[in-house]
């Protein structure tokens, strides 16, 4: 049974909304924010795709988000978002389950949290701030401002944490446990991330160019979410096209099946040392894409290849791709134009950390 995705909210460094996406996936860019850090050495300035998430207190009345932090305000206005898109903000959503994926969880709260132990002389914490610094909080607010009373489930496995999620969703909506799932991932800046950009990619504190091969743009830090709303309808057409198949694995142990006639959304982030890996995997003069400069490297950028490509499928076409950001000799066909889809499916490829890989095919047709 294939899996048909109904809505989609998306927020991150290129807007707010499908829309904004598209916007930017038109112009082939996003804007760039600077972070100023401070360090024992000195301020020094880093680069990152920034996700704003005010358009939330539209949903959401303000005196209900005073205690809740900037990482679960961007799940919860991607939850949102994809439900408005789904038209289900205000009708009986049946029997409903959330499935909330992220790489690196509450990154600031906790790192706040662990500072305030560390430095402050009360030994005990922020209540707010701990119960703030959970991987759960985000799953847990979503049900309570939701009133969602279904399965509930939170994962976190780091650059896989997407297909994880969406075997989880596929698998519960296969064995009718529920009628429709809110699956998605959310992840956020913190400035120690930014510090390790920082020494990645400039560690002799030389000029960066942003557009140049030292700080590659797939491999600016981002932040965002990204939420869809899946059913099994059966419906002949689905505005956005049908999850056929969901696969992880370790291509270290055994190979990668990969579907035939397909075109590939590839995970290019510049951390999981497997960006040279793709070509490898991938047959002569495959079709491929890469849309990480538009969103960042963050472990739960497969959720935006996925809105990318349902996208894709709603318009009949393959966007155009950045210049390809992994090791090719000329072997694969990147997409430089927007290109009729045509019969082809979309196959949405991430390869992680220790061999590990993921990918998710997506289709028009029902059939």
């Amino acid at each position: 049974m294939k899996i048909s995705i109904k809505g989609i909210g998306v927020l991150g460094g290129f807007g707010c909304g499908i829309a904004e996406l598209e916007e930017a996936l038109n112009a082939g860019k996003s804007s760039v924010s600077t972070v100023v850090i401070k360090t024992t050495a000195g301020d020094i300035d880093v680069p990152a795709f920034l996700a704003n998430a005010d358009m939330l207190e539209s949903f959401v009345d303000k005196r209900n988000l005073r205690r809740i932090d900037h990482y679960t305000r961007m799940a919860l206005l991607g939850c949102y978002l994809a439900l408005e898109d789904a038209d289900m903000l205000d009708v009986d959503r049946g029997h409903m389950g959330i499935v909330v994926a992220t790489g690196y969880g509450a990154t600031c709260n906790t790192f706040d949290l662990q500072h305030s132990v560390i430095t402050e002389a009360d030994p005990f914490c922020s209540p707010t701030q701990f119960s703030n610094s959970v991987h759960n909080v985000a799953a847990t607010q979503i049900s309570i401002l939701l009133k969602e009373l279904g399965p509930n489930l939170s994962v976190s496995h780091y650059d896989m944490s997407i297909t994880s999620a969406f075997s989880s969703a596929c698998q519960w909506l296969q064995e009718e446990r529920v009628e429709t799932v809110l699956v998605g991932g959310v992840d956020e800046f913190c400035k120690i991330l930014g510090y390790f950009w920082h020494c990645l990619y400039n560690a002799g504190n030389e000029k960066v160019d942003f557009a140049g091969k030292k700080s590659p743009e797939h491999a600016i830090i981002g932040e965002g979410a990204n939420f869809f709303v899946l059913t099994r309808e059966k419906e002949a057409a689905s505005p956005y096209g049908f999850i056929e198949a969901v696969r992880m694995g370790n291509f270290e142990r055994k190979g990668i099946n990969l579907p035939e006639n397909a075109a590939f959304f590839i995970g290019a982030d510049g951390y999981s040392g497997c960006d040279d890996k793709y070509e490898s995997f991938l047959s002569e003069k495959a079709k491929v894409a890469s849309y990480s400069h538009l969103y960042g490297g963050i472990p739960v950028g497969m959720g935006f290849d996925i809105a990318i490509a349902a996208l894709g499928n709603k318009a009949g076409t393959v966007f155009k791709s950045a210049e390809s950001p992994i090791y090719n000799q000329g072997r694969l066909d990147v997409i430089e134009h927007d290109e009729d889809l045509g019969s082809k499916r979309i196959c949405c490829l991430k390869l992680g950390a220790g061999g590990s890989f993921g990918w998710i095919g997506l289709n028009r047709s029902n059939f």
